[in-house]
């Protein structure tokens, strides 16, 4: 359902094509919600059924695509999801039930699958800090055209609330990396003790 939600918050920047919305989750509001063109196409169709959306034919697209705008009650729906209560979906976390059943593999294995998680954090970190740096020194293009269309007096509370929205990720990149080499750490005493023991007298 938070997809839905997601779509309505990035039209409230501006207004754009189905293929603009899917190229923005791969990329930026992909740190927080990722999806799928096959998935956002549907979602755009219910949300303008709903009245929450509305689409209209760009003329100077030679493709002819639909350029989608948020409506007023799309506005009054999104402000009512982002003030209800949070509630937080179950737990399921495939990396860590991975290294809990890990115990019956070679030391390699285990090494492998800590380092490359550690590299995949490494990874959406330096992500993170480049669209955090972007909006800081104002190129980032959302976060522009967001302001753009807001009052002056709103500006520092709408960029410190994105800022702090990465923060997050970045902190729990940070942490996920510092686990991973802590773990790893461990794991090599452990394993280093063990040689010694099996070591013939």
């Amino acid at each position: 359902m938070s997809l839905r939600y997601a779509i309505l918050g990035f039209l409230g920047s501006t207004p754009a094509t189905g293929y603009v919305i899917g190229r923005e989750f791969a990329q930026g509001a992909g740190a927080f919600w990722s999806a799928l063109p096959s998935q956002i196409y549907p979602e755009l169709r219910a949300l303008e059924q709903l009245g929450w959306i509305e689409g209209t034919h760009d003329a100077s697209d030679r493709l002819n695509r639909r350029v989608f705008t948020l409506t007023a009650q799309g506005v009054a729906a999104l402000q009512q999801w982002v003030e209800a209560p949070m509630e937080y979906p179950p737990e399921r976390d495939a990396e860590r039930v991975r290294l809990i059943f890990l115990d019956r593999s070679a030391p390699d294995i285990i090494r492998r699958h800590l380092l490359s998680h550690a590299a995949h954090f490494r990874d959406k970190l330096a992500t993170w800090r480049v669209i955090r740096a972007a909006m800081t020194d104002g190129t980032h293009r959302q976060m522009r055209a967001r302001l753009a269309q807001r009052p002056a007096g709103e500006h520092d509370l709408i960029l410190l609330t994105k800022l702090l929205a990465y923060d997050g990720n970045i902190a729990r990149a940070e942490l996920e990396i510092a686990w991973a080499e802590d773990a790893l750490t461990r794991l090599e005493a452990l394993w280093s003790v063990a040689e010694e023991v099996a070591e013939p007298i």
